[in-house]
């Protein structure tokens, strides 16, 4: 604790949901850390990089749904800094693109908590990645502008669609929600019936693009049950140059529980990401520690909620076959 009587908080950046995309300092800091505040777009499987006896607390806002307000979740930081001496509030992405950080670093300062901002990869770089292109182009794209789609008390205020107009790529965040209200501000300003790719849990083992024009794209999302599931939307003619990129995902896809040694079991994980298979460390198994009761019973609601799931053992020969596959 410093001299205040408060403990230092880090504000992180998540990545996208891809543990790999997480950066070293964020693994390192979380690992050290003895309370996380976590959002909902954060990959349980990288709260488990933590200790087992981290306490975890949820203070994610949901969408179409009513959620913890930021005022609270403000006030939840400095009580966990006054608890404890290290603390982590762990957002999806980066902290400071849309994540509100400002408005936790101005309550900080207001009570002298010392405090370090850790960036993270943001979710647009991640659904351009998905694509095999990129945000920028020679000759295609000059610029990007990054937007959104929500706004403080739910104000209608348009996005900034001046860039994509003059030949650079718009990435819209918290935009799927009142997309049939950005396309038709779009075409205030431009005739051009220009490409658009919506993203849905970039990076993450259940990932999925539906691809289209702004003339179509509404049309094409009814096919898709989307609703909670966090999309990104990407508009520009770059979005053109991925149309024989296969961006599918695999409905029945296995979702593996993994028991053995903490390191292996992490490592394990990491390698079935990168094959495209959801993962998560057995909350049961205790040769690591028993968990604290907010990681238990978070894990193993979440793993509830997965279909398709396979147990497997570091320890067995079956992790072989599964990294083979």
């Amino acid at each position: 604790m410093s001299v205040n009587g408060y403990g230092k908080v880090y504000l992180i950046g998540a990545g996208p949901g891809n543990p790999n995309y997480l950066t070293k300092k964020a693994e390192r800091l979380i690992r050290e850390a003895d309370v996380i505040l976590y959002d909902r777009l954060v990959n349980p499987l990288i709260l488990q990089y933590s200790k087992s006896t981290t306490e975890i607390i949820d203070v994610g806002k949901k969408p179409y749904a009513k959620h913890i307000q930021q005022e609270k979740i403000n006030e939840c930081i400095v009580e966990a800094a006054r608890r404890c001496n290290k603390v982590v509030r762990l957002k999806g992405g980066d902290p400071a693109i849309f994540g509100r950080v400002q408005e936790e670093v101005d309550t900080l300062n207001n009570f002298n908590i010392a405090f370090e901002i850790v960036p993270g990869v943001t979710s647009a770089s991640a659904a351009v990645a998905t694509m095999q292109t990129g945000l920028t182009m020679r000759a295609v794209a000059k610029s990007v502008t990054f937007s959104t789609g929500y706004f403080k008390d739910s104000e209608e205020n348009e996005v900034d669609v001046n860039a994509l107009v003059n030949g650079g790529t718009l990435a819209i965040y918290m935009g799927v929600k009142r997309l049939e209200k950005i396309i038709a501000q779009i075409q205030q300003y431009t005739d051009i019936d220009y490409p658009i790719a919506i993203v849905f849990q970039a990076s993450c083992f259940n990932e999925f693009v539906v691809k289209g024009r702004l003339s179509n794209i509404v049309g094409k999302l009814e096919h898709y049950a989307i609703e909670a599931k966090p999309g990104i939307c990407i508009i520009g003619e770059v979005v053109g140059y991925t149309e024989n990129v296969s961006t599918t995902s695999n409905p029945t896809q296995q979702f593996y529980v993994v028991s053995g040694s903490k390191p292996d079991a992490l490592m394990l994980c990491e390698h079935l990401y990168d094959e495209g298979y959801g993962c998560l460390l057995n909350p049961n198994d205790t040769s690591n520690g028993t968990y604290h009761s907010s990681q238990y019973d978070y894990y193993d609601t979440f793993i509830k909620q997965q279909e398709n799931v396979t147990y497997i053992s570091t320890d067995r020969a079956d992790t072989n076959t599964v990294l083979c596959h």
